[in-house]
């Protein structure tokens, strides 16, 4: 994890309005705040600034269905507790 990122994860406290992606419920928007540096997530559209909504998430640990930039997006839901969002 960066130092960036460790930065941002500590004041998260502080901002109650910064979470994890997959905490928001579905047809929540939010904007997206951090990333993991995985080319695929930049290739889908997933990057710092973007606003996202989720359009669906599958029971337990399934998959969560996303709208970024007009397309509908899968993602992992391991992959989606590493993407901070901002409200």
């Amino acid at each position: 994890m960066g130092l960036r990122r460790r930065k941002r994860l500590q004041h998260r406290y502080l901002q109650p309005e910064i979470d994890q992606m997959h905490g928001l419920n579905i047809g929540e928007e939010a904007i997206i705040y951090d990333v993991p540096d995985l080319r695929l997530l930049a290739s889908l559209g997933i990057r710092i600034g973007k606003p996202i909504k989720v359009i669906t998430k599958s029971f337990a640990k399934g998959p969560l269905v996303l709208s970024v930039q007009d397309r509908h997006v899968v993602i992992d839901r391991k992959l989606a507790e590493q993407i901070i969002i901002k409200r």
